[in-house]
């Protein structure tokens, strides 16, 4: 696909994100470079772009817009953490709930709860290069534009102990939800410092209380926080399935 025609839709943001989708149509970004416009109707549309957490109000218009496009490709990209989980409004009243034999069945609100959803670019709100790179995965032309590294004989580092590895990948994909690439990424690399640098998880707690309280950025506390807690959940899992292992093979613990 060369091109992409995109139909916006808000279902109930707080605007934070349409910002950020009208910056990356000006000339300093110029998304429109890649082949993407926006279409003022759903008929001429190849994919929905939807922001905002999925409210009563806004479902059936969404819902509407969407059974409007052409019947392929019809992709949904979901920008913003409030349009991929419902974001801080995930238990709110406003959001559209689900009825079945007179129980009420809460829904989390984000738009994979009503539409297939193909794409999702996290942040609150989502930088313009973060949207840039979501639209550039889709149309698989990223491969194309970055440029490999050459290897040098002086920068070769060994790699890492695979558990740590293995940890780092399963947080990146919670943290990018969080905060999003960029923001999400770099305070993963300094977490995972921290982790390389304590002998024990007593020492990891007093490394991590003292990063949360000498930052200064309340959304890189939260996220310190919340990545210690997957840190601690990734370990507990860990553990288990070691145990279950030995157990299984007549080891002791």
């Amino acid at each position: 696909m060369k091109s992409l025609w995109v139909f916006h839709v808000n279902t109930g943001a707080c605007n934070g994100c349409d910002i950020e989708i009208l910056d990356v149509l000006t000339p300093y970004y110029d998304i429109e470079r890649l082949g993407v416009k926006l279409v003022p109707t759903p008929r001429h549309a190849h994919a929905l772009l939807v922001t905002g957490p999925l409210t009563r109000q806004a479902y059936h218009a969404a819902k509407m817009a969407y059974e409007a496009m052409p019947p392929k490709p019809r992709i949904v990209i979901a920008v913003g953490t409030c349009a991929c989980s419902g974001g801080i409004f995930h238990d709110s009243y406003a959001l559209r709930r689900e009825y079945r034999e007179s129980l009420e069945y809460p829904l989390k609100g984000g738009t994979s709860e009503f539409l297939p959803v193909h794409l999702y670019i996290p942040g609150c709100p989502p930088r313009p290069e973060e949207i840039l790179y979501g639209v550039a995965l889709l149309k698989n032309i990223v491969e194309k534009k970055v440029r490999g590294e050459l290897f040098r004989e002086g920068t070769f580092v060994l790699p890492r102990e695979s558990f740590n590895a293995w940890v780092e990948v399963l947080l990146r994909a919670r943290i990018r939800k969080e905060l999003g690439y960029f923001d999400g990424y770099s305070l993963l690399k300094r977490f995972m410092e921290l982790v390389e640098s304590s002998e024990s998880k007593e020492e990891l707690e007093k490394l991590v209380e003292k990063a949360i309280n000498d930052e200064g950025d309340s959304r890189l506390r939260y996220g310190l926080e919340k990545l210690y807690s997957y840190y601690l959940e990734v370990v507990r899992t860990y553990e288990g399935i070691l145990a279950a292992k030995r157990a299984l093979v007549g080891l002791p613990k």
